[in-house]
């Protein structure tokens, strides 16, 4: 073997050399791979996000308008004030949407936002249990309660133009279709694809569910 010929001008092998001076010193295989990460600088929004790839992650509210450098791989986003770590988040790619942590303290996501969308709701629940559904679901899917409550408030302004019964419609409408937010609704109407959730004059709804 080529490692244990003792080597010319010296009286050991390069395997005798290796246990005698290096072996101690060697240490543990990284429990854990090695992983790449990219760099970015974003100033932190007012309100208190950075965007990565269109996707918002929320950063302590003490932040907005701060340099930050975040650190990101295909798993974790990590977001640094100079050097000190201020957030990190699980990545996420889908587009305009929002990852966020409450002890981040955002703003409006526990303050007048919050109860803002619950009169919304209760509004909504004096139209019908299916617009309160619908705007739930709003609210759910949004995440980011000062997009959710302009877009619950959108919704129902929609009854003063279309009038109840078809705001009911079409809630059921583009729920069954799985598409939530006044955009969704509001193109629902327009193209009358509510017309099938109307009630006929017995009062019954029969959509035709295909």
């Amino acid at each position: 073997d080529f490692n244990e010929k003792v080597m010319a001008g010296r009286e050991m092998s390069r395997k005798e050399m290796f246990l005698q001076g290096e072996k101690d010193y060697l240490r543990p295989l990284p429990v854990k791979r090695y992983v790449v990460k990219e760099r970015k600088l974003m100033t932190v929004g007012k309100n208190s996000y950075v965007s990565l790839f269109k996707h918002h992650y929320s950063v302590p509210k003490e932040y907005v308008g701060r340099r930050m450098t975040i650190l990101y791989d295909a798993d974790t986003v990590e977001i640094y004030c100079g050097m000190n770590l201020v957030a990190t988040h699980d990545r996420c790619d889908i587009p305009y949407a929002y990852s966020w942590k409450k002890e981040h303290n955002l703003p409006g996501h526990y303050g007048p936002y919050d109860k803002d969308l619950e009169e919304l709701c209760q509004r909504a629940s004096e139209i019908d249990n299916i617009v309160l559904n619908y705007l739930r679901e709003v609210e759910r899917a949004m995440q980011y309660p000062p997009k959710a409550f302009r877009s619950c408030r959108g919704i129902l302004t929609l009854e003063k133009k279309y009038g109840r019964d078809r705001l009911v419609a079409a809630c059921a409408c583009a729920d069954q279709k799985l598409q939530y937010g006044y955009q969704a609704l509001r193109e629902v109407l327009e193209l009358g694809e509510d017309a099938d959730f109307l009630p006929d004059e017995d009062g019954k709804v029969q959509p035709n569910v295909t």
